[in-house]
C-alpha cells in the first residue's frame, strides 16, 4: 500500500511539473551504475524469452533501455521513468527521462521496462532528440514478475523502433491515447553541461567518453568543451523588476514665454537644486549565449516614475536676455504685468513630471569561470519612452562583477559577487509651466525644455543569485552611491 501511495504521489507530481530527474552531484555516478546494470540485467531476462535478443543488441548500431512506474485511472493516466541510450558505435551513453501521459478507458499500476534497437544512426538520433509522441495503444497484462505469469512481449511490427517490453510488476486493461515525452537527463548525461551560469573551467573533468554538445548555441561550444570547460543552458527568460532613485542635474534649459512669440532659447542665467528621478519598472528579458563567453539579451519592461526639478531663473538677466519692452503705443497690459513680476525678482519654477512610459534594452555580458570563480561584465543600452509626459532617455549601463558559486544542498548552489556599475542617464523633457501674475490672477507659462543627467555615474553594487538547479534561479542585487543613489533589481530566471 506504502508502494502504491508513493508511486500515486510521484505520478500526481509528474502530471503538474514534468519536470527532469535531478540528481544530487554526490549520487550521480551511483545512479549511472546502478542503470547501465539494470539495462544488462534486463537484456539477459528478456534473453530467456528471445536468445537471439543479446546478439542483436550487440550487433545494432545503439539500443535503449527505459524504467518506467505508472498509473492509470479511468480518463487520465501518467508515468515516469530513467533510462539510458547506449551508441555502440563510439561508446557514448545518453541518461533520459521519460514521460508519459494517458487519456482514455483501462486502470493500470505498476511497473515495466523496455528494451529497444536502433539499427541506424538516424533512428538512434531520432530517438534521443525526444519531443513528443502520439499514439493509440491496447494494452492488457497481469503480472507479478514471476516466471509462471507471461510478463513480456516484442514490439515489431508497425512500430518506430523493435522494442520489447519487460512488465516487471505491472497490471493492466488500457484502451487509451497515449503521449510520450523523451529528453537528456543533464544531471546524469556529460554533454558539457555545468552547474554554474558561465562558461566555467572546471578542476577535474573525468571523462569516460568525449562530451557531445547538443544544441545549437552558443556558437563553438564543443572547442571549449573539449578544453575542459562546462557550459550553462544556451537561453534564457527572466522576470526582472528594477527600482531606481538618484539625484540629477540640469545640463540644457532652454525656455520660451507666452508673452514673447520667438520660441525656446537656452537660458542663460539659471540656478538650479534638488533635482531628482525615482523610477520603478517590471521587465520581460530573453538571452542566449551566443559564444560561450558572450551572452546576448533584449527586454522590454513599463516605466513608472517621476522627476522633480526645480530650477530658478534671475528676473533681470532673463528681461535683459529676451529683450522684454513694453514701452511704446497702445498700452501693453500683459507685458507690463510680466515686467513688473520680474523687475528685480527670480521666476521659480518647480516641477513633478510623471515619467510613465515604455522601456526597450539590448546589450551584451561578456562572463567566464574558473573553478567557481567568475567574472562578468553586462553592458547594455536603454532607450525609454514616455510620450504622455513627452519625455524620453537614453540610459548606457555597464556592471563588472566578481564572485564565486558556493555549493549549499544537493545540486543547489548560490552565486555572490561585488562590483561596480556605471550608469549614464540622459533625460530630455518638454512641457509647459504656469507663471502666476499679479493683480486679477491672469497667468502666463513657460514653455520649458530641459536636458538632465545623473549626477553620480558610479556606483558600488553587490548581489545574489540562487541557484535551484541548472533551470530555475532567482537573484537580487543592490547598487548605492552615498546617499544621492540607489538602486535594487531582483529577477526569476528561467534557462533551457
Amino acid at each position: 500500500m506504502n508502494k502504491l501511495f508513493q508511486l500515486l504521489t510521484s505520478c500526481a507530481a509528474l502530471l503538474l511539473t514534468a519536470c527532469s530527474t535531478s540528481v544530487p552531484i554526490d549520487q550521480r555516478d551511483a545512479v549511472t551504475r546502478s542503470i547501465d546494470q539494470q539495462s544488462q540485467q534486463l537484456i539477459d531476462n528478456l534473453g530467456r524469452t528471445y536468445p537471439n535478443l543479446s546478439e542483436k543488441v550487440t550487433h545494432s548500431y545503439g539500443y535503449a533501455t527505459v524504467f518506467m512506474s505508472r498509473l492509470k485511472v479511468p480518463l487520465i493516466g501518467g508515468g515516469s521513468g530513467i533510462g539510458a541510450i547506449y551508441n555502440n558505435q563510439d561508446g557514448s551513453v545518453i541518461y533520459i527521462d521519460v514521460n508519459r501521459y494517458d487519456l482514455g478507458a483501462g486502470l493500470a499500476y505498476g511497473n515495466y521496462q523496455t528494451v529497444t534497437i536502433f539499427e541506424s544512426k538516424a533512428s538512434l538520433e531520432q530517438f534521443a532528440n525526444g519531443g513528443y509522441r502520439g499514439a493509440f495503444a491496447k494494452e492488457s497484462n497481469w503480472s507479478d514478475g514471476s516466471s509462471d505469469v507471461l510478463n513480456h512481449y516484442f514490439i515489431g511490427e508497425n512500430s518506430d523502433y523493435p522494442t520489447y517490453v519487460y512488465y516487471e510488476s505491472d497490471t493492466n486493461l488500457v484502451g487509451s491515447l497515449q503521449l510520450q515525452t523523451i529528453s537528456v537527463n543533464h544531471s546524469l548525461t556529460d554533454t558539457g553541461l555545468g552547474d554554474a551560469r558561465v562558461a566555467n573551467k572546471e578542476q577535474e573533468i573525468e571523462r569516460t567518453a568525449p562530451a557531445k554538445w547538443n544544441r545549437a548555441l552558443p556558437f563553438f561550444a564543443q572547442d571549449v568543451i573539449d578544453k575542459g570547460y562546462t557550459l550553462p543552458k544556451p537561453y534564457g527568460v527572466s522576470l526582472i523588476y528594477a527600482e531606481t532613485k538618484q539625484a540629477m542635474t540640469i545640463d540644457e534649459l532652454e525656455a520660451g514665454f507666452s508673452f514673447w512669440d520667438k520660441g525656446r532659447v537656452p537660458m542663460k542665467f539659471v540656478t538650479f537644486d534638488n533635482n531628482y528621478s525615482h523610477s520603478e519598472s517590471p521587465q520581460l528579458k530573453l538571452d542566449a549565449w551566443l559564444f560561450p563567453f558572450m551572452n546576448v539579451f533584449a527586454s522590454i519592461g513599463k516605466v513608472n516614475g517621476m522627476a522633480h526639478i526645480e530650477f530658478e531663473l534671475d528676473g533681470n538677466d532673463l528681461i535683459d536676455q529676451i529683450g522684454l519692452d513694453c514701452s511704446g503705443f497702445p498700452p501693453k497690459p500683459v507685458c507690463q504685468k510680466v515686467y513688473d513680476a520680474l523687475k528685480d525678482n527670480s521666476l521659480y519654477v518647480p516641477l513633478d513630471v510623471d515619467l510613465d512610459g515604455y522601456n526597450y534594452t539590448v546589450g551584451t555580458i561578456l562572463a567566464a569561470g574558473w573553478r567557481d570563480y567568475f567574472v562578468t561584465v553586462p553592458i547594455s543600452f536603454s532607450y525609454i519612452d514616455m510620450k504622455n509626459a513627452k519625455a524620453e532617455e537614453l540610459v548606457v549601463n555597464i556592471s563588472p562583477r566578481v564572485g564565486k558559486q558556493i555549493a549549499t544542498y544537493l545540486d543547489q548552489s548560490v552565486d555572490v559577487y561585488v562590483g561596480a556599475s556605471y550608469l549614464d542617464s540622459d533625460l530630455t523633457i518638454i512641457g509647459q509651466h504656469e507663471i502666476p501674475l499679479p493683480g486679477d490672477g491672469a497667468a502666463e507659462y513657460i514653455d520649458y525644455k530641459i536636458r538632465q543627467e545623473n549626477i553620480d555615474k558610479w556606483s558600488f553594487i553587490a548581489g545574489a543569485n540562487y541557484n535551484f538547479n541548472r533551470t530555475w534561479s532567482l537573484s537580487m542585487e543592490y547598487g548605492q552611491k552615498g546617499s544621492d543613489k540607489h538602486q535594487f533589481v531582483s529577477a526569476l530566471n528561467y534557462r533551457f
